[in-house]
């Protein structure tokens, strides 16, 4: 297996010698910052590089958050009695540094080559990707593997050792710690742990209640020690040797700093035949608290736990492992880099540097059940939000959003375990926004806390269609469509909302890092639209055909809509009647879903924007053209991997690829940067990175959607039902009986006033409304009370230029004068007039109202001056009284709803009359009071 380890590094097919290092090479280019060891959210380990890096033996490695906290990590080999330091930066006696002569980098490793006096040695970082396995994925645990091979034919005595401290397991390193050793004929292991942990407490992104283990396989070459770093690392390096003990008062981390020491003797060799693998590892157990659907606290393991009993066969089997770890990295580097290729080099490059930050970011759980076992049919992911991208929250919505392509690409199912705990708390009692969430957690520092987040947000467009696309993502390309059964009402209602504001986002923002505050956005409209259509196909996957010809229809009509207000002679408009035009990163998941909804003129103004900008710009492209001094690096891919031009395309990855490789910085691949100099402004380390992934994910198939798992409650027969046909028939007659009911105390007892849906978001039936139903036009100063109506699902916003919202419209609209009708819940964003209202013609260019949330009376801030849009083309809808309308629409729905229920039990009781009775007997009393039926 030699030859895998040294073919890896010089076989490479560029080096690049870059501005940065000096004495060695870099392939495939120099980054700001190599992953080392990178596996989790507390195994996120790096070597800052930029301008005028050090070389690996003279720099500590650092935790990846932004401070770059020291974390002690030391490595070093004897050759013929010389000492030569490989990894770290210690002051050790008789210690020469080792000559670094290359440094190369792969999705899943990270090697360095050494000339150690007359041997060279090739010290690897390995952190396995393995999306498909569950079970080594969640194992905490990183590889760091040397070989030995001898630079004259000769043979040398060799040594090589290695060791971790306490800066591993906590952000404050005046903290008690205590530690130990096991060993047995199989491996020894050498952990610590703070002598008081703190369940769930960080302290600068640090674990407070980890245990850092040190591993090895044993053999009669292996020796140990844990004692004051300086002491041991000598001991080594003068041929002292370590004694096998462990230093025996505990005290702080760093009075002095313990180490937890391990040496192997390879003896006289010319070259070694298995490379010394030590594995190195961080382990919590619990892992994450989470508030589920039943507003309970579950604390969660990691996933590896359901096949272990111990932390020793963990750790042995991690070990035991490592040859077909090591295969599996190969063929997965030599995957994603093959992929890469085929589209440019310098995409590859960037895989290569993005795979470890992406899926090193979140933890696979289980919760055990009532009996002690684990849950196997409850599989929950948990991302933290390195970098605070967004929210900042625990499996923030945009962070997924943006990482989605590296999920499609190497296991879909992944969205859907990041996904589920989401989806779960959001349909329990305690949520009861009619929008989705940005995330879990309700106080910052959030991970690893997942309490619900029921607090209100200005991204509810923004999250709302999030969701809705990563749900259908998730059961397209996994083919699985349980989730989308499971919380199918949840889901309506989210695309409700977007019905009624997706048109006009008003001052909601797309993901607060965007840093775009205009109004109106055209980005996040798009997305809300693309919602609605994504709606509609987990409509059709799970048989609801009234949902899904309606939600395609409004999305429909919305793109068209849409495009004709952002389109502008030279791109697209970033908010609708603005000057300013920016990257539409939305239009992939049109692309990526197949929904096409957005024709080519729109795709081919990008391209040709994009192409522009691409040409003028040194590093990036800037997401709103007004900002020249912001850009993120996984929108401009998002944007890259759908314009028309192959041409452009390589262009924008080119300006990426410079923006990584510049030499400027020292953190870990941040999201956020200025396009104009490169530098960069957030989002180290964040998971957003998998959106580099974009262009190789249109390439991956969709599958045939299944429901393997339970169908939504609406959906599924109720097995309270099972009482058989009588049931049935005396529940059919006293629905009946209740509509007459309903009936005659709306007519006794009139009007109540607005209708609150608060706890309960469903879409209304369409209902057309002609000119005949039109009461009295709404006066354009209205009441502030009319904002309890905003988010009503079935209902149209019409908004004053000069004053507030003038309220919500359900139902469908015929406009007289053009003689279009108007789906339900349809905003028009062009001019509102009343059909009574005098002094205003049909044909007239006034304006009575201006779809905006601004004040502004001006109609060119929604027509906008460039793109040549008038006013007086646009027909417009008359204007209900909406008191009269709710009433009617309420009493429609409740209606409906009652005849759907009708026809529902007449199916189940079809089915059920074939079968003989039941008996009523006690078992089956307790087993429906079991499953909580009816």
């Amino acid at each position: 297996m030699l030859h895998v380890f040294f073919a890896f590094l010089l076989s490479a097919a560029r080096v690049v010698a870059q501005n940065g290092p000096k004495a060695w090479s870099a392939a495939p280019f120099n980054p700001p910052s190599l992953p080392l060891a990178v596996k989790s959210p507390y195994v996120n380990i790096w070597a800052p590089q930029g301008n005028a890096p050090a070389p690996l033996n003279q720099a500590w490695p650092r935790y990846w958050a932004a401070d770059l906290a020291i974390t002690g990590w030391y490595a070093s080999v004897r050759v013929d009695g010389t000492a030569y330091m490989l990894l770290g930066d210690a002051t050790v006696p008789l210690l020469i540094n080792a000559n670094q002569t290359a440094v190369q980098f792969t999705p899943t490793r990270t090697s360095y080559i050494f000339n150690a006096g007359p041997v060279s040695v090739n010290a690897t970082f390995l952190s396995p990707i393995e999306p498909t396995d569950l079970a080594r994925h969640s194992l905490p645990f990183s590889y760091f593997y040397l070989s030995v091979q001898s630079s004259d034919g000769k043979s040398h005595d060799v040594q090589v050792y290695s060791d971790v401290s306490g800066e591993w397991i906590t952000g404050n390193v005046a903290l008690q710690a205590k530690w130990s050793a096991f060993q047995d004929n199989e491996l020894v292991y050498l952990q610590m742990e703070l002598a008081s942990p703190g369940p769930y407490q960080e302290i600068d992104d640090h674990p407070q209640d980890a245990t850092l283990y040190h591993s090895i396989k044993n053999s009669n070459s292996v020796s140990w020690q844990i004692g004051p770093a300086d002491n041991i690392r000598s001991f080594f390096a003068n041929g002292t040797g370590l004694n096998g003990q462990s230093e025996p008062t505990f005290h702080a981390v760093n009075f002095p700093y313990e180490t937890l020491g391990i040496a192997v003797d390879l003896g006289s060799i010319t070259t070694t035949n298995e490379p010394v693998v030590y594995a190195v590892g961080v382990v919590r157990d619990p892992v994450i608290k989470y508030t589920n659907a039943k507003v309970q606290v579950e604390t969660r393991s990691a996933f590896y736990w359901s096949k272990f009993t111990n932390i020793h066969d963990a750790i042995e089997d991690v070990l035991n492992e490592f040859d077909d770890a090591l295969s599996a990295a190969v063929a997965l580097d030599a995957r994603i880099l093959g992929d890469g290729s085929k589209i440019s080099s310098n995409y590859a490059d960037l895989l290569a540097l993005a795979t470890r930050q992406a899926m090193g970011a979140f933890e696979y759980t289980l919760v055990k059940d009532s009996s002690g076992k684990f849950n196997m049919s409850d599989i929950k992911a948990f991302m933290k939000n390195l970098g605070l991208v967004g929210s900042g929250r625990i499996n923030s919505v945009d962070v997924i959003y943006a990482a989605l392509p590296v999920f499609i690409y190497l296991n879909p199912a992944i969205v859907g375990y990041l996904l589920s705990p989401l989806l779960d708390y959001q349909s329990s009692t305690q949520y009861q926004n009619a929008y989705a969430a940005q995330g879990l957690g309700e106080r910052c520092p959030f991970y690893p806390i997942a309490s619900g987040d029921f607090q209100g947000h200005n991204q509810k467009i923004e999250e709302s269609a999030n969701m809705l696309i990563l749900s259908l993502a998730h059961a397209q390309f996994s083919g699985d469509g349980t989730l989308i059964g499971q919380h199918y009402d949840l889901l309506n209602g989210w695309a409700s909302f977007l019905v009624n504001n997706s048109m006009a986002p008003g001052d909601e923002t797309t993901s607060s890092s965007d840093g775009i505050s205009a109004t109106n956005q055209t980005n996040l409209a798009l997305k809300g639209i693309l919602g609605i259509s994504a709606m509609s196909k987990i409509s059709d996957f799970t048989g609801r055909s009234d949902d899904q010809s309606h939600y395609q229809s409004v999305a429909t009509q919305y793109a068209q809509q849409w495009t004709s207000l952002a389109s502008a002679s030279d791109g697209l408009v970033s908010s609708f009647g603005s000057g300013s035009s920016g990257i539409m990163y939305n239009l992939f998941a049109d692309k990526l879903l197949q929904l096409n909804l957005i024709g080519d003129s729109v795709y081919n103004l990008q391209t040709s924007y994009c192409k522009t900008q691409a040409s003028a710009n040194s590093f990036g492209i800037p997401l709103d053209s007004g900002n020249s001094s912001l850009a993120r690096s996984d929108w401009t891919m998002f944007a890259a991997a759908i314009v028309t031009d192959t041409s452009v395309r390589d262009s924008m990855i080119s300006l990426l690829h410079s923006y990584a490789s510049p030499n400027l910085e020292n953190l870990p691949f941040a999201v956020m940067y200025n396009p104009t100099n490169g530098h960069q402004l957030g989002g180290i380390n964040s998971p957003a990175q998998g959106a580099m992934f974009a262009p190789l994910a249109l390439n991956v198939a969709l599958q045939p959607v299944s429901f393997g798992g339970p169908a939504s409650s609406d959906n599924k027969k109720r097995k309270g039902m099972i009482a058989g046909a009588t049931v049935g028939a005396l529940a059919l007659v006293g629905l009946i009986a209740g509509i007459c009911v309903l009936l005659y105390r709306r007519r006794e007892q009139g009007p109540k006033g607005s209708y609150n849906r608060a706890d309960r978001i469903e879409r209304l039936k369409p209902t057309t409304y002609t000119s005949d139903s039109v009461l009295e036009p709404l006066s354009q100063t209205v009441h502030r009370d009319m904002h309890d109506m905003r988010n009503q699902p079935g209902t149209t916003r019409y908004m004053s230029s000069d004053s507030i919202d003038v309220g919500e419209l359900p139902g469908q609209v015929t406009v007289p004068a053009a003689g279009r009708a108007v789906p339900y819940g349809v905003v028009t964003p062009f001019v509102v007039q009343s059909a009574r209202q005098h002094d205003v013609d049909a044909d007239s260019d006034a304006v009575s109202t201006v779809l905006s949330r601004n004040r502004s009376s001006d109609v060119s801030r929604w027509m906008g001056s460039s793109g040549g849009r008038s006013a007086a083309s646009m027909s417009p809808p008359p204007v209900p009284d909406p008191k009269t309308v709710v009433q009617q629409e309420e009493l429609r729905s409740e209606v409906d709803n009652l005849r759907r229920e009708i026809e529902r039990i007449r199916e189940e009781t079809a089915v059920l009359g074939e079968a003989p009775p039941p008996s009523y007997d006690a078992d089956l009393t307790n087993s429906l009071r079991t499953t909580g039926s009816p």
